[in-house]
Protein backbone atom coordinates (compact mmCIF):
# COMPACT_ATOMS: atom_id res chain seq x y z
CA UNK A 1 0.00 0.00 0.00
CA UNK A 2 1.04 3.30 -0.80
CA UNK A 3 0.17 5.54 2.19
CA UNK A 4 -2.79 6.85 0.83
CA UNK A 5 -4.76 5.58 3.88
CA UNK A 6 -3.95 7.74 6.86
CA UNK A 7 -2.68 5.82 10.16
CA UNK A 8 -5.86 6.07 11.95
CA UNK A 9 -7.93 4.87 9.76
CA UNK A 10 -8.82 1.18 9.56
CA UNK A 11 -8.49 -0.32 5.56
CA UNK A 12 -12.00 -2.45 6.55
CA UNK A 13 -13.25 1.24 6.79
CA UNK A 14 -12.49 2.23 3.21
CA UNK A 15 -13.07 1.99 -0.69
CA UNK A 16 -12.48 2.59 -3.21
CA UNK A 17 -14.26 3.07 -7.01
CA UNK A 18 -13.67 4.57 -10.27
CA UNK A 19 -16.75 6.30 -11.93
CA UNK A 20 -14.80 6.88 -15.58
CA UNK A 21 -15.74 3.02 -15.95
CA UNK A 22 -18.72 1.40 -15.43
CA UNK A 23 -18.94 -1.86 -13.71
CA UNK A 24 -20.75 -3.24 -16.23
CA UNK A 25 -17.59 -3.59 -18.03
CA UNK A 26 -15.80 -5.03 -15.99
CA UNK A 27 -14.77 -8.53 -16.68
CA UNK A 28 -11.48 -11.22 -15.87
CA UNK A 29 -9.43 -10.00 -18.38
CA UNK A 30 -9.42 -6.22 -17.59
CA UNK A 31 -10.37 -6.11 -13.93
CA UNK A 32 -6.84 -6.05 -12.66
CA UNK A 33 -6.01 -3.31 -14.58
CA UNK A 34 -8.86 -1.21 -13.15
CA UNK A 35 -7.58 -2.46 -9.70
CA UNK A 36 -3.85 -1.38 -10.38
CA UNK A 37 -5.13 2.35 -10.83
CA UNK A 38 -2.74 4.55 -9.17
CA UNK A 39 -5.40 6.22 -7.54
CA UNK A 40 -6.43 3.26 -5.18
CA UNK A 41 -5.81 3.29 -2.04
CA UNK A 42 -4.94 -0.53 -2.11
CA UNK A 43 -2.80 -0.61 -4.51
CA UNK A 44 1.12 -0.97 -3.99
CA UNK A 45 3.14 0.95 -6.65
CA UNK A 46 6.13 -1.03 -5.82
CA UNK A 47 4.62 -4.60 -6.31
CA UNK A 48 5.51 -6.49 -9.40
CA UNK A 49 2.32 -5.92 -10.87
CA UNK A 50 3.32 -2.02 -11.15
CA UNK A 51 7.03 -2.86 -12.68
CA UNK A 52 5.54 -5.10 -15.16
CA UNK A 53 3.60 -2.41 -16.50
CA UNK A 54 6.45 0.23 -16.70
CA UNK A 55 8.76 -1.84 -18.64
CA UNK A 56 5.77 -2.97 -21.00
CA UNK A 57 5.84 -6.72 -20.26
CA UNK A 58 3.06 -9.63 -20.29
CA UNK A 59 1.41 -10.26 -17.17
CA UNK A 60 3.27 -13.72 -17.56
CA UNK A 61 6.57 -12.76 -16.49
CA UNK A 62 4.90 -12.46 -12.86
CA UNK A 63 5.72 -15.71 -12.41
CA UNK A 64 9.60 -15.61 -12.46
CA UNK A 65 9.62 -12.50 -10.75
CA UNK A 66 9.90 -12.69 -6.72
CA UNK A 67 8.13 -10.33 -4.48
CA UNK A 68 4.90 -8.18 -3.78
CA UNK A 69 2.29 -9.03 -6.68
CA UNK A 70 -1.70 -8.86 -6.97
CA UNK A 71 -3.36 -11.83 -8.24
CA UNK A 72 -6.93 -12.69 -9.75
CA UNK A 73 -8.08 -15.34 -7.14
CA UNK A 74 -11.91 -16.10 -8.09
CA UNK A 75 -13.91 -14.60 -10.34
CA UNK A 76 -18.37 -14.32 -10.87
CA UNK A 77 -18.51 -11.96 -13.76
CA UNK A 78 -19.86 -9.14 -14.12
CA UNK A 79 -20.52 -8.75 -10.12
CA UNK A 80 -17.84 -10.48 -8.13
CA UNK A 81 -14.25 -10.86 -8.74
CA UNK A 82 -11.69 -11.47 -5.65
CA UNK A 83 -7.90 -10.24 -5.74
CA UNK A 84 -4.94 -11.50 -3.73
CA UNK A 85 -2.38 -10.00 -2.35
CA UNK A 86 0.45 -12.44 -1.90
CA UNK A 87 4.01 -12.10 -1.65
CA UNK A 88 5.70 -15.15 -4.42
CA UNK A 89 8.99 -16.64 -3.06
CA UNK A 90 9.33 -19.12 -5.91
CA UNK A 91 7.76 -19.97 -9.24
CA UNK A 92 5.53 -22.36 -7.62
CA UNK A 93 5.06 -20.87 -4.04
CA UNK A 94 3.67 -17.70 -3.00
CA UNK A 95 2.18 -16.63 0.62
CA UNK A 96 -1.37 -14.79 0.77
CA UNK A 97 -1.10 -11.38 2.55
CA UNK A 98 -4.72 -10.13 1.82
CA UNK A 99 -7.68 -10.32 -0.25
CA UNK A 100 -9.67 -7.42 -2.48
CA UNK A 101 -13.05 -7.97 -3.28
CA UNK A 102 -14.32 -5.92 -6.09
CA UNK A 103 -18.62 -5.58 -5.80
CA UNK A 104 -20.41 -3.43 -8.82
CA UNK A 105 -16.85 -1.76 -9.17
CA UNK A 106 -16.42 -1.27 -5.45
CA UNK A 107 -13.06 -2.57 -4.17
CA UNK A 108 -12.91 -3.79 -0.49
CA UNK A 109 -10.00 -5.07 1.61
CA UNK A 110 -11.79 -8.61 2.89
CA UNK A 111 -11.31 -8.57 6.83
CA UNK A 112 -8.59 -11.36 8.35
CA UNK A 113 -9.84 -14.29 10.59
CA UNK A 114 -8.61 -12.33 13.44
CA UNK A 115 -9.97 -9.18 12.78
CA UNK A 116 -13.41 -10.98 12.06
CA UNK A 117 -13.33 -13.12 15.59
CA UNK A 118 -12.31 -9.73 17.57
CA UNK A 119 -15.07 -7.85 15.99
CA UNK A 120 -17.35 -10.76 17.24
CA UNK A 121 -16.57 -10.62 20.73
CA UNK A 122 -16.27 -7.39 21.14
CA UNK A 123 -20.17 -7.23 19.76
CA UNK A 124 -20.90 -9.71 22.08
CA UNK A 125 -19.21 -8.28 25.24
CA UNK A 126 -20.56 -4.73 24.38
CA UNK A 127 -23.97 -6.34 24.75
CA UNK A 128 -23.61 -8.20 27.98
CA UNK A 129 -21.92 -4.80 29.76
CA UNK A 130 -24.88 -3.14 28.24
CA UNK A 131 -27.20 -5.73 30.22
CA UNK A 132 -25.24 -6.18 33.63
CA UNK A 133 -25.48 -2.47 33.33
CA UNK A 134 -29.40 -2.76 33.27
CA UNK A 135 -29.96 -5.35 35.26
CA UNK A 136 -27.35 -4.20 37.64
CA UNK A 137 -29.61 -2.03 39.99
CA UNK A 138 -32.58 -4.77 40.87
CA UNK A 139 -30.13 -7.94 41.49
CA UNK A 140 -30.84 -8.48 45.34
CA UNK A 141 -27.84 -10.98 47.22
CA UNK A 142 -29.68 -12.83 49.86
CA UNK A 143 -26.34 -14.35 52.30
CA UNK A 144 -28.71 -16.47 53.81
CA UNK A 145 -28.70 -18.77 50.76
CA UNK A 146 -26.93 -16.95 48.44
CA UNK A 147 -29.59 -16.52 46.20
CA UNK A 148 -30.42 -13.85 43.94
CA UNK A 149 -33.49 -12.26 43.16
CA UNK A 150 -34.97 -8.93 40.88
CA UNK A 151 -36.95 -6.51 42.54
CA UNK A 152 -38.67 -4.10 40.20
CA UNK A 153 -39.15 -5.59 37.38
CA UNK A 154 -41.62 -3.27 35.81
CA UNK A 155 -38.69 -0.57 36.06
CA UNK A 156 -37.12 -2.61 33.35
CA UNK A 157 -39.37 -3.22 30.76
CA UNK A 158 -40.89 0.94 31.12
CA UNK A 159 -44.65 -0.50 32.09
CA UNK A 160 -46.73 1.06 34.57
CA UNK A 161 -47.00 -0.41 38.03
CA UNK A 162 -50.44 -3.16 38.36
CA UNK A 163 -52.38 -2.40 40.72
CA UNK A 164 -51.68 -5.82 43.03
CA UNK A 165 -48.16 -3.98 43.07
CA UNK A 166 -49.93 -0.96 44.76
CA UNK A 167 -50.85 -3.12 48.01
CA UNK A 168 -48.62 -2.93 50.88
CA UNK A 169 -45.56 -5.72 50.95
CA UNK A 170 -45.47 -8.54 53.50
CA UNK A 171 -42.16 -7.70 55.26
CA UNK A 172 -42.60 -11.62 56.17
CA UNK A 173 -39.80 -13.34 54.31
CA UNK A 174 -41.01 -17.11 54.43
CA UNK A 175 -38.31 -19.55 55.23
CA UNK A 176 -37.29 -22.56 52.31
CA UNK A 177 -35.82 -25.86 53.13
CA UNK A 178 -32.16 -24.58 53.41
CA UNK A 179 -32.73 -22.21 56.01
CA UNK A 180 -34.64 -25.14 57.87
CA UNK A 181 -32.16 -27.79 57.90
CA UNK A 182 -29.32 -25.50 58.40
CA UNK A 183 -31.14 -23.75 61.92
CA UNK A 184 -31.56 -27.76 62.79
CA UNK A 185 -27.95 -28.29 62.25
CA UNK A 186 -26.70 -25.59 64.21
CA UNK A 187 -28.98 -25.50 67.10
CA UNK A 188 -27.24 -29.88 67.50
CA UNK A 189 -24.11 -29.04 67.10
CA UNK A 190 -25.00 -26.26 69.76
CA UNK A 191 -26.28 -28.42 71.77
CA UNK A 192 -23.71 -30.57 71.56
CA UNK A 193 -20.80 -28.49 72.46
CA UNK A 194 -22.86 -26.63 75.59
CA UNK A 195 -25.00 -29.35 76.96
CA UNK A 196 -27.37 -28.57 79.51
CA UNK A 197 -26.67 -28.70 83.18
CA UNK A 198 -28.56 -31.71 85.37
CA UNK A 199 -31.40 -30.81 87.13
CA UNK A 200 -30.86 -30.40 91.37
CA UNK A 201 -32.37 -33.34 93.80
CA UNK A 202 -34.31 -31.76 96.01
CA UNK A 203 -35.62 -34.93 97.45
CA UNK A 204 -33.61 -36.49 100.51
CA UNK A 205 -31.91 -39.57 100.64
CA UNK A 206 -34.08 -41.64 102.45
CA UNK A 207 -37.54 -40.42 101.66
CA UNK A 208 -39.01 -41.95 98.62
CA UNK A 209 -41.85 -40.84 96.60
CA UNK A 210 -45.36 -42.15 97.06
CA UNK A 211 -46.86 -44.95 94.96
CA UNK A 212 -49.49 -44.51 93.77
CA UNK A 213 -51.36 -47.44 96.39
CA UNK A 214 -50.24 -45.03 98.78
CA UNK A 215 -51.81 -42.34 96.60
CA UNK A 216 -55.53 -44.20 96.93
CA UNK A 217 -55.14 -45.05 100.41
CA UNK A 218 -54.67 -41.68 101.17
CA UNK A 219 -57.55 -39.96 99.45
CA UNK A 220 -60.10 -42.83 100.88
CA UNK A 221 -61.85 -42.30 103.91
CA UNK A 222 -60.67 -40.91 107.01
CA UNK A 223 -59.88 -42.67 110.12
CA UNK A 224 -61.84 -43.55 113.26
CA UNK A 225 -60.41 -40.74 115.53
CA UNK A 226 -61.32 -38.38 112.73
CA UNK A 227 -64.97 -39.28 112.09
CA UNK A 228 -66.15 -38.27 115.29
CA UNK A 229 -64.77 -34.89 114.84
CA UNK A 230 -66.13 -34.67 111.49
CA UNK A 231 -69.84 -35.55 112.51
CA UNK A 232 -69.31 -33.69 115.48
CA UNK A 233 -69.18 -30.18 113.55
CA UNK A 234 -72.33 -30.08 112.10
CA UNK A 235 -74.37 -30.57 115.68
CA UNK A 236 -72.35 -27.15 116.84
CA UNK A 237 -73.24 -25.47 113.58
CA UNK A 238 -77.06 -26.51 114.52
CA UNK A 239 -76.73 -24.77 118.01
CA UNK A 240 -75.41 -21.66 116.65
CA UNK A 241 -78.22 -21.26 114.42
Amino acid sequence: MDGLIPDHTSPYEIHWENPAISPHQLNSSNILQYFCHLSNPFYDRECNNEVVRMQGLSQDKLTTLCGTEFYLYRSQEPVLFVIRKQERLSPSEVVPLAYYYIINGIVRQAPDLSTLINSRLHTIIAGLNKAIQTLAPCARFHPSDGSYSWEDPNALTGGSKRESDKKPKDDTVATNPYQVHRTDFLLNEWASRFPMPPLPNTLSVGSTLPTPQQTSHSSGPAPSNQTGSLEATPDKRQRLM
